[in-house]
């Protein structure tokens, strides 16, 4: 599992998940999302067109991203989901917590 940080020109910021987040990756990638907490009034988009696959521990890193990015005024867009991941997003009705791009 890779999560990279981008900064875009347009006040964007963009996190790009790469491969599967389940619990053996979650404890790190919590880390690596960090700087993502130190925006403010910013759209931040979580890139998931690489993600392969999303377990109930990785829908939590999700959730706390969202919730911490919106107390700094940011805006939180997922783009990009592949079809098994979205099945994971509408099983459990996290596709009506968060806005899609």
């Amino acid at each position: 599992m890779e999560a990279t940080i981008r900064k875009e020109d347009n006040n964007q910021v963009t996190l790009i998940l790469d491969g599967r987040l389940d619990t053996s990756v979650t404890q790190q990638t919590e880390k690596e999302v960090e700087p993502l907490y130190d925006f403010k009034d910013t759209e931040i988009v979580i890139d998931c067109s690489r993600l392969e696959y999303i377990s109930s521990s990785g829908l939590r890193l999700l959730m706390a991203i969202n919730q911490r990015c919106c107390a700094n005024n940011c805006s939180i867009y997922i783009k990009g989901v592949q079809e098994s991941v979205q099945d994971v997003f509408t099983t459990t009705g996290f596709v009506h917590l968060f806005k899609f791009k």
